[in-house]
């Protein structure tokens, strides 16, 4: 992870949980409850606060919140006190093992590592897939020209190279969309992957 985005959540972990509180990613929602197998293995990689780990298990989905935040997970485990939240880095996520998850959640973390470690990152999250596993991936955009917003990274992600990788990687793309966010004029790009 870029480490100046890292000190950016554990510094204002307080400020950005009260934000991340008031928002609700519908859409991603509506996908979970569309592609994801209830039940099942599910990881929510980039956890922040909780907030969708939370919904996750909720809807039945035997969850584990993954974050390289300390902060925000020190505030995920007061919001949320009977959940599995655990400290670990992307691009390794190295207390994990291949194949643990017939699910994963990656939303809006992918964007915060520079674009070596997109592409490690990617790897792993196949490989932390089980066979028929999905992943969906929601990664937003700036318009800040250094690719800096309040310290953290906001890396660009081309659609279609990106969507090249997972297929060369043995993937099928099941949907890809994006939507902008009218209030912040943020445009998001959704992926739901299948390994």
């Amino acid at each position: 992870m870029d480490i100046q985005t890292i000190n950016s959540y554990n510094n204002e972990a307080e400020k950005i949980a009260k934000l991340h509180s008031s928002l609700t990613p519908h859409r991603i929602y509506e996908l979970i409850n569309q592609y994801f197998i209830k039940g099942k293995s599910t990881a929510d990689i980039g956890c922040g606060i909780g907030r969708d780990t939370n919904f996750l298990n909720n809807q039945g989905f035997s969850v584990v919140g993954v974050d390289a935040s300390e902060g925000m997970l020190k505030q995920a485990q007061q919001l949320y006190l009977d959940l599995d939240f655990r400290l670990d880095y992307l691009p390794t996520l190295a207390n994990f093992k291949n194949s643990e998850f017939q699910n994963i959640l990656c939303s809006a973390v992918l964007m915060h590592l520079d674009e070596v470690a997109i592409e490690a990152a990617c790897i792993r999250l196949v490989e932390l897939l089980k066979t028929n596993g999905c992943l969906i991936i929601s990664i937003r955009s700036t318009n800040e020209k250094d690719k800096r917003e309040n310290g953290k990274l906001f890396e660009s992600i081309n659609v279609e190279s990106f969507k090249h990788f997972f297929k060369k990687n043995g993937c099928e793309i099941l949907l890809y969309e994006n939507e902008v966010e009218k209030d912040r004029g943020l445009t998001w790009h959704n992926f739901v992957i299948k390994k």
